[in-house]
């Protein structure tokens, strides 16, 4: 009798880690990117609930203007300037030949334009040049990765900037770190006090307003989610490998409460459309993981 009882209760045991495995956002990760030819880095915070899957560096792409963004900010507030202080861009300071867009309109050097539109340039938009006038704003990258090592954020090192990436396509693996220290350090940032109310105002401002990446992260989410990001992707190499396509932000939900989410796509023999519709996916999973529904 005694072996019948702990034998019903070691099934019970299994039936109820069962349930919860198959109702797990890792289970429910790993169906949907089984079999597929890449590699994929996710990582999840809401509350105290922290997991990530495929817990390995990747390179961060357009990702880290994130970073070179809280830098700006954080050398406004701590030197009292304005992102409205202008700054003159001449013709040595950008490459005709990668991405832009804030050359549409500044189509002529010399040009003034204010730190806030540049802001908005490299978050919104992903404009490189932009990205390389304000990381030389903050005084280069070795400022940068000095600021990052004052937020505690150890893990992650930047050592190119755009015009490295542009020079070489392997320089695009220079910039790396997990996804879940991208999603640590967006809560970080949003939470925390080291930026102020303004600033920290600003950047939720020019990630919500983001222009790229319409197929990742948003198209999982419901329409009308409040939702911020940044997104990345690299060049593909001469064998057709896809280095990296990224997106990483903040999604709040309808019980008001804000989770965190970074999902890197790597080393991809895919489509630039089925990199973003596994992301995409991801995405979905995770909201209705937290939504119920």
């Amino acid at each position: 009798m005694k072996r019948f009882v702990v034998l019903i209760v070691l099934i019970l045991i299994g039936a109820i880690c069962a349930f919860f495995y198959f109702n797990s956002l890792t289970f429910k990760v790993q169906k949907a990117v089984f079999g597929k030819p890449c590699t994929v880095c996710a990582a999840v915070i809401h509350n105290d609930y922290l997991w990530s899957f495929n817990d390995e560096k990747a390179p961060l792409m357009s990702v880290f203007k994130y970073f070179v963004g809280v830098s700006v900010l954080n050398k406004i507030d701590r030197e009292k300037l304005s992102l409205d202080d202008e700054i003159t861009v001449t013709e040595d300071m950008i490459i005709r030949s990668t991405w832009s867009p804030m050359l549409k309109k500044y189509a002529k050097t010399p040009f003034k334009i204010s730190v806030s539109d540049l802001m908005k340039y490299m978050v919104s938009e992903s404009d490189n040049n932009a990205t390389d006038i304000l990381i030389n704003y903050i005084g280069g990258i070795s400022v940068l990765n000095s600021d990052l090592a004052g937020y505690s954020f150890n893990n992650i090192k930047i050592l190119a900037d755009e015009k490295m990436m542009e020079a070489d396509i392997q320089n695009q693996y220079l910039n790396k770190t997990r996804a879940f220290d991208v999603a640590l350090a967006i809560k970080f940032i949003r939470e925390e006090s080291l930026l102020s109310g303004k600033s920290k105002a600003f950047l939720d401002k020019i990630m919500i307003e983001a222009a790229t990446g319409e197929n990742k992260l948003k198209a999982g989410l419901p329409k009308g989610t409040v939702f911020g990001h940044k997104t990345g992707m690299s060049s593909r190499k001469p064998d057709g490998i896809k280095i990296a396509e990224n997106d990483a932000g903040f999604v709040i939900l309808p019980d008001s409460s804000t989770y965190y989410i970074a999902v890197f796509v790597t080393e991809s023999k895919m489509t630039d459309a089925e990199n973003a519709a596994i992301i995409a996916k991801i995405s979905e999973i995770t909201y209705k993981h937290f939504n119920g529904k």
